[in-house]
């Protein structure tokens, strides 16, 4: 590790950055469609803007549980795709595709059991619960669509296809967009045609998807082969199961912010609200640099090359580390002026700067846990992501138990950075098992 070659390794850089700039634009999309979707029915009933975004963020809190379906499909393909074994990637597709249809069909009745539950947690306006319901009983079945998604996408990225994935990416929100246009606008469906129109660009997008790995995997084989359920599965069940659970408790963590929060008052709600986007937007960018990182590290790793390895590890993070510097100046000369972008409430911007150490610090903090998550999941080694993010849930647990009665909202956001810190930290105490080949 003390060779100088490992820490300047320009083309190293450069394929990271060059993988990890598509990935950002990807991420970065996500959320600027939430606001496109909200300002369309915005010209239509304020009550349905608080159905979708009550609707939206139901469904992504259960979507962001199976984000598995992406980062382990991922790693495996890397690994089995830098071994040169096309038959273990076919066999992967395959069973992750199989694997993210029958979730996506078990989620359709679960979901339509709970919905109402789920609803009454977030509103009692009767208005905004039926327009709610109304929207959740068409996007839930865009369930299947999106974890088949999320499949296409790890298999893209695992072959080092970032680019494809941004055009998919693209096309499914343009299409998107479009279709709200006509059926929330046009016909007048309102609420109803900007569900419609979600599920239609998510099925399509499986289409365009199913295109782009077709070279790999011939669409009329998918079930085919006879030993397709006679092999095992337990190597994709595991991994699949590990980063389930640590995604609950990053779910979990996030959860238990914001509901603290309310109990602290509206405006601070309000202000941790705004934050929590800078954050988002903080981690959709850094997580461009981790997927990156994924698919480089699982090559190797199907190689077994050690000295790779290291060399993508530290790259890797020293690049992270300068674009988290980035983000912190930014966050500290410009974050009050987005915040004032997004309210012109006078006590929310005032609110907001009470806290806004917090999001300043946080890219140097955060910024571990992001990128070794990527280095752990190429290398498959999902044991130890799940077992480190229960251990540093723990201690999240504790310090709001200390801090929050005693700091309020600083404690709140004390633990949460806190949380981040050990994430990142045990994640780095646990990195000589990575040199421990499968």
């Amino acid at each position: 590790m003390n060779n100088p070659k490992i820490y300047n390794d320009i083309k190293l850089y450069k394929l990271i950055i060059s993988i990890a700039i598509p990935m950002i634009l990807s991420n970065i999309s996500t959320p600027l469609l939430g606001l496109i979707d909200t300002s369309i029915i915005g010209r239509i009933s304020i009550e349905q803007i608080g159905a979708i975004a009550i609707g939206s963020t139901i469904l992504s809190f259960i979507y962001f549980c199976f984000g598995f379906f992406r980062m382990g499909t991922t790693g495996l393909i890397a690994q089995a795709y830098g071994k040169n074994d096309y038959y273990q990637i076919k066999n992967i597709i395959k069973k992750n595709l199989f694997m993210a249809f029958i979730f996506g069909i078990f989620c359709i009745p679960s979901l339509l059991i709970l919905k109402n539950i789920l609803i009454l947690i977030f509103t009692n306006n009767i208005n905004i619960q039926l327009y709610t319901e109304s929207y959740i009983n068409i996007r839930i079945f865009g369930a299947p669509a999106t974890f088949i998604n999320f499949v296409i996408f790890g298999v893209l990225l695992g072959i080092n296809k970032p680019w494809k994935i941004f055009k998919l990416v693209l096309f499914i929100n343009s299409l998107n967009i479009i279709l709200d246009l006509y059926f929330g606008m046009y016909l007048g469906l309102n609420i109803k045609g900007i569900a419609i129109g979600t599920i239609i660009s998510e099925y399509a997008g499986i289409i365009l998807g199913l295109c782009y790995i077709k070279p790999i995997i011939p669409l009329n084989n998918i079930l085919s082969q006879k030993r397709f359920f006679k092999d095992k599965f337990n190597l994709i069940f595991k991994a699949n199961f590990n980063l389930f659970i640590r995604t609950f408790f990053i779910l979990m963590s996030i959860i238990m912010f914001t509901a603290i929060g309310s109990r602290l008052g509206e405006t601070i709600l309000a202000a941790n609200a705004i934050l929590i986007i800078l954050q988002m937007f903080l981690s959709y960018s850094l997580d461009g640099f981790a997927q990156a990182t994924e698919v480089l590290i699982g090559n190797e790793y199907g190689k077994k090359n050690k000295k790779k390895i290291t060399k993508i590890i530290i790259s890797s993070i020293i690049i992270s580390f300068i674009f988290s510097i980035l983000y912190s100046i930014i966050f500290y000369y410009y974050s009050m002026k987005i915040i004032e972008l997004i309210t012109p409430i006078n006590e929310i911007i005032d609110e907001c700067k009470n806290y806004i150490f917090w999001i300043i610090i946080s890219p140097l903090i955060s910024f571990l846990a992001f990128q070794l998550d990527g280095i752990y999941i190429g290398a498959n080694k999902t044991i130890i992501m799940k077992n480190t993010v229960i251990i540093s849930f723990i201690i999240y647990i504790i310090c709001l138990l200390i801090f929050v009665p005693i700091f309020n909202n600083h404690g709140l956001w004390a633990s949460f950075i806190i949380f981040m810190f050990f994430r990142g930290l045990l994640l780095l105490s646990q990195y000589k098992k990575l040199y421990k080949f499968n």
